[in-house]
C-alpha cells in the first residue's frame, strides 16, 4: 500500500532557503540601483557661486541690459534651495528675466538620466519655462526646454529628458534649419536656467522656490526584469526541489499480505503482492519478477513505475527500510546490523547508507529517538 506525501522537509528547506537568498539578493539589488539612479542638484548649482573669479558665477538674466529691462534677483537659502524674485518690465513688449548656473566646470553628465524632478512653490507662477544649454559644436549655444506646469496643490514635477525640444524662435535668430542641428548631446550640458511665469502679466512681482531638484534614471524596465526573473528563478526551484507534476510517493506499510489483492486478477496488484512477500530476499532482483509473471523486465518495471511510480530498485528499497523501521520502533532485534538484514540488506554499511538516504537520519539515531518518544508519552 502506498500513498502519496507532503515534499521531504530537507527538500522543502533548500527550496525556502534559495527563495529567501534570491528575493534577498533582488532587493539588495533594486538598493543598489535605486542609490546609484539619481543626483541631487540642488547642493552643486548653489555651490557654484562659490567658483573663482576665473570662472562663471550663476546669475540673473533679463530681455536686456537697460534700465527699462525686466527685474530678477536669485536668493539662496543655504545649500537646500533657492529663490526666484522678478517682475517683468511693462516697458518691453516681450518682457522676461530669469537666472541660470553654469555648468562648464561640473563634471554633471545628464546623458546618464532620463527625469529632471523638480519640487517649487509658487506665488502666482503658472508656467516656468526651464532649459538646458547644449554645446552643438556651432558659434551660439543650442538650448532645450520644457515647461512646468503649474497645477493646484501639486508641488513635485517630473519632466522627461526626451520631451525637451528646441524653440522655432531660436532656429529663426541664429539663421539655422533643424536638418543642421545634430541630435542634443545631454552629455554636453553647460548650464540650465529658469525663467520667469510665461503666463503672468508685466508690472506684478512673483516669487517662486525650488526646494528639490534631482536628476533621476527611469528605473521601471529595470525593476520589472529583475522582479520578473526572481519570479522565473522561484519557480525553477519549485521545480528542482519540489515538482508539483511528480508524485513522491513512499511505503507506508509493509508487508504487503495477499489478502489485500486477493479478489483481484490484476498483473500489477499480483507483482507488488509478490514484491511484499520476497523484499526480504538479499539476493532478490528483477529477474526473480520476470521469471514468476513470464514478462521482460522492460514490461515489469513500466508496471512497477505505473503501481508505485517509483523504479524497482527504489520500490524495493522503500518496502526495506519502511520494514526496517517498523522493528526498530518495536525494539525486538539485539542489533541494528541485525535488522539490516532481517529486511534484505546483504551489508551493514548498505543497510545505513540507504536508510539515511530514505529516512534523513542513521538506523540508531532513528531508533533512539523512538525509544525516546515511548519513555515521555509514557
Amino acid at each position: 500500500m502506498y500513498h502519496s506525501l507532503k515534499p521531504k522537509n530537507k527538500k522543502a528547506l533548500l527550496f525556502r532557503v534559495c527563495s529567501f537568498i534570491t528575493i534577498l539578493l533582488s532587493g539588495l539589488l533594486l538598493s543598489l540601483f535605486e542609490y546609484n539612479s539619481e543626483l541631487d542638484l540642488i547642493p552643486v548649482l548653489t555651490s557654484i557661486k562659490n567658483h573663482p573669479e576665473s570662472q562663471r558665477t550663476p546669475d540673473t538674466f533679463a530681455e536686456d541690459r537697460s534700465e527699462d529691462a525686466s527685474k530678477a534677483e536669485l536668493i539662496y537659502h543655504d545649500l537646500d534651495s533657492f529663490s526666484f524674485r522678478y517682475t517683468k518690465s511693462t516697458k518691453k513688449e516681450k518682457s522676461f528675466s530669469g537666472f541660470y548656473f553654469p555648468l562648464e566646470d561640473i563634471e554633471i553628465d545628464f546623458s546618464n538620466y532620463d527625469i529632471i524632478e523638480i519640487g517649487i512653490n509658487t506665488n502666482l507662477a503658472r508656467r516656468i519655462p526651464i532649459n538646458l544649454s547644449v554645446q552643438n559644436k556651432k558659434e551660439t549655444h543650442q538650448y532645450i526646454r520644457q515647461f512646468i506646469e503649474i497645477r493646484k496643490g501639486q508641488t513635485l514635477y517630473n519632466l522627461p529628458l526626451n520631451t525637451f525640444f528646441t524653440p522655432s524662435s531660436w532656429y529663426n535668430t541664429n539663421k539655422v534649419s533643424q536638418a543642421e542641428i545634430p541630435q542634443q548631446d545631454l552629455s554636453l550640458v553647460e548650464a540650465i536656467s529658469f525663467e520667469s511665469c510665461q503666463l503672468l502679466e508685466a508690472g506684478i512681482e512673483d516669487k517662486f522656490t525650488i526646494n528639490h531638484l534631482y536628476l533621476k534614471k527611469d528605473l521601471t524596465l529595470l525593476y520589472f526584469i529583475i522582479i520578473l526573473t526572481t519570479l522565473v528563478l522561484i519557480v525553477v526551484y519549485k521545480f528542482i526541489f519540489d515538482n508539483p507534476f511528480k508524485f513522491n510517493t513512499q511505503v507506508v506499510h509493509v508487508p504487503i499480505q495477499r489478502t489485500q489483492f486477493e479478489k483481484t486478477e490484476k498483473l500489477g496488484h499480483k507483482i507488488i503482492t509478490f514484491l511484499g512477500e520476497n523484499y526480504s530476499n538479499p539476493d532478490f532482483t528483477l529477474s526473480d519478477l520476470t521469471t514468476e509473471f513470464r514478462k521482460n523486465t522492460n514490461e515489469i518495471s513500466k508496471i512497477i513505475r505505473e503501481e508505485t511510480k517509483l523504479t524497482f530498485p527504489k520500490y524495493l528499497n522503500y518496502l526495506r527500510i519502511e520494514e526496517a523501521k517498523r522493528i526498530l520502533t518495536s525494539g525486538n532485534y539485539k542489533t541494528v546490523s541485525e535488522v539490516g538484514y532481517i529486511v534484505g540488506f546483504n551489508s551493514p554499511s548498505n543497510f545505513i547508507r540507504v536508510f539515511k538516504s530514505q529516512v534523513g537520519t542513521s538506523p540508531k539515531k532513528f531508533a533512539d529517538d523512538q525509544m525516546g518518544n515511548k519513555e515521555k508519552e509514557e
